[in-house]
């Protein structure tokens, strides 16, 4: 297992989790924010605190910041301009919305 994926319970097995619970991010004494910034993955689904994760948690995020690794923000793609014809406002585009007969 990665030293920074967070281990995760399940049937009695261990797993490498998707992100750190809220909790532990809470526990750690870090904000949900911040540590996205820092490029660490959150799981908001899971709701347990393991003391193994709080720990790797807290030696990942010191670790980024001293680097000074900060995630980029998402591309924002603009919306698709939808034609005439898909609006209605042809004749064509009247009869394939049933504005028309």
């Amino acid at each position: 297992m990665k030293s920074e994926a967070p281990i995760v319970f399940r049937r009695l097995k261990l797993r490498e989790g998707r992100g750190f619970s809220l909790g532990e991010i809470k526990e750690a004494g870090l904000n949900v924010g911040k540590v996205r910034l820092l490029g660490i993955p959150v799981d908001t689904r899971r709701d347990t605190v393991h003391g193994e994760n709080v720990k790797t948690l807290k030696e990942t995020a010191t670790s980024a910041e001293k680097d000074g690794y900060r995630s980029r923000r998402p591309k924002m793609f603009p919306k698709r301009f939808s034609g005439k014809v898909y609006r209605g406002l042809t004749s064509a585009g009247k009869k394939m919305r049933g504005l028309k007969s």
